[in-house]
């Protein structure tokens, strides 16, 4: 993220700016790319359709003369905004198993799922007619695994793969929908319902045009219509399934909502969204900018929560931003770090009381050679250095720096 770019009204933008951010998900616009130089006014009434203001490059282009200040969206009253603000860190789920115990079970859960996907979509591509019950037979598998421990899931989570995008995404954000229903205290059958919504949600894709998700470059108007019907489509598709519910079909209609009403299909304010739907929006966005995709590049993991949080009370309700970050952690699982010490490990699990201090698996010594087995540090504990310093984490390291990957350290 560059650190001299510059916030401007869309309204104040001129011609020869380069825009590296707007004010909303790359992926909820347009632009499927991210960052483009204004060349026209036509680029102008453009961003005026999607954006308030934006954030442009100085270096890359022309500057700001005066940033102007930030506009906050208020929602009016929500019924559903205790749901959000009981979720107080007194989890209704203790944690019973580490991650080293719960990896195996939580991977061969997350394959399972991930096989059942495949064939489901398989079939539905041949027209034939879905039952839901292999849908919740193999997503219990992953709701119990992570009821049990959290971490084994974000850990597995981090292992993305482009060339797998579609289907890894709907076992990855259902996953990351049910650790955030596991931390607000949804009941199992609430958690249940709510995975398969969320595994189902981008079903209706599967009615778009080959090649039309994967275009580089800009989408016409009409072609940015066309895919917003893909939740129009697949409410239809989960309708015709044999045991489909309400809540499940209200997750794949509502994914695409904004809090401020800025979304779509409807256009409805977040006090009018159901808490399945915010909550399949949110990971959807997560699961999205954290993944690397033939068109577009991925954030970190602590990259795409300090981006959420700048989302909130815009895109995404406050109460569930920051429910959402006390879920995964300032620094989730996976994320790469290099401690007060020089030595660099990931994070292997939050500490659910103190989440600045997780435990951490180090890899590099403070002299950044690797260590012939991976020591655990956990910082709740408050180990200190040589000196007798606190041992903390100095900062998170983007992924592949000094050549470390999550994926080469699954356990």
């Amino acid at each position: 993220m560059n650190l001299v770019e510059q916030k401007v009204r869309v309204s104040d933008v001129k011609i020869g700016m380069y825009v590296s951010r707007l004010d909303r998900p790359w992926l909820e616009t347009r632009y499927l790319f991210q960052g483009f130089h204004i060349s026209n006014t036509r680029d102008i009434e453009e961003l005026r359709q999607h954006c308030e203001y934006v954030f442009v490059d100085p270096e890359r282009g022309e500057p700001v003369e005066q940033p102007a200040p930030q506009v906050v969206h208020k929602a009016p009253g929500d019924k559903f905004v205790e749901v959000f603000k009981k979720a107080t860190g007194h989890e209704r789920y203790p944690i019973v198993t580490s991650v080293e115990e719960e990896i195996g079970a939580c991977r061969e859960s997350r394959k399972h799922t991930l096989d059942v996907v495949t064939n489901i979509l398989e079939q539905l591509k041949a027209g034939q007619n879905i039952k839901l019950g292999s849908v919740r037979q193999a997503v219990n598998r992953m709701v119990s695994s992570i009821i049990r421990n959290p971490d084994a899931f974000f850990w597995l989570s981090r292992l993305k793969d482009k060339d797998n995008y579609a289907y890894m995404h709907c076992v990855d954000a259902c996953g990351l929908a049910v650790a955030f229903g596991r931390h607000l205290g949804f009941s199992k059958p609430e958690l249940e319902n709510l995975a398969v919504g969320t595994l189902l949600f981008d079903i209706g894709k599967l009615q778009l045009p080959d090649g039309l998700l994967t275009k580089p470059g800009r989408l016409t108007e009409s072609e940015y219509r066309l895919i917003q019907r893909h939740v129009e489509f697949g409410v239809n598709m989960v309708r015709e399934m044999k045991g489909a519910n309400k809540t499940i079909m209200s997750t794949v209609l509502n994914h695409h909502e904004r809090h401020n009403g800025s979304g779509y299909p409807r256009g409805i304010p977040g006090h009018r969204i159901p808490v399945n739907g915010r909550i399949a929006a949110l990971v959807d966005c997560y699961d999205a900018i954290t993944s690397e995709r033939a068109y577009c590049r991925s954030v970190s993991a602590y990259d795409a929560v300090r981006l959420i949080y700048e989302w909130r009370d815009k895109d995404f309700q406050i109460d569930m931003v920051e429910q959402f970050i006390q879920c995964i952690g300032i620094y989730p699982t996976g994320t790469l770090v290099e401690l007060s010490t020089g030595e660099i490990g990931f994070v292997l699990a939050q500490n659910r009381v103190r989440r600045l201090r997780p435990k951490v698996m180090l890899v590099l010594d403070k002299e950044k050679i690797a260590y012939g087995f991976n020591p655990v540090v956990d910082l709740i504990d408050d180990p200190t250095d040589d000196a007798g310093a606190l041992i903390e984490i100095r900062h998170p390291l983007a992924p592949g720096t000094y050549g470390l990957n999550a994926s080469d350290y699954y356990l």
